[in-house]
């Protein structure tokens, strides 16, 4: 698929992302980072997984921009119950 982050174009499927977290430790889920997916039994911050798969910073697009790609490639986005995010 093909996706539009601040004008630059990229195009993403679903094996893009699941190679690149093949490789990927995952990063604590603290803070504001309170939206993820599972792959694996492992939970990755969504904007951490986008910035791996195109290289953009994180300071570069939103959580919203990170839950549209991947839900549009089937991943299923979660977020973090109230108790697990202090």
């Amino acid at each position: 698929m093909v996706f539009t982050i601040r004008g630059r174009t990229f195009s993403i499927s679903r094996e893009d992302v699941e190679r690149v977290l093949e490789k990927l430790d995952p990063e604590p889920l603290r803070g504001r980072a309170k939206y993820y997916i599972e792959y694996r039994g492992r939970r990755y911050p969504i904007k951490q997984v986008i910035s791996a798969v195109t290289g953009l910073p994180r300071v570069a697009f939103t959580a919203m921009h990170a839950y549209r790609i991947l839900t549009a490639l089937g991943f299923e986005v979660k977020e973090l119950s109230p108790k697990e995010s202090t």
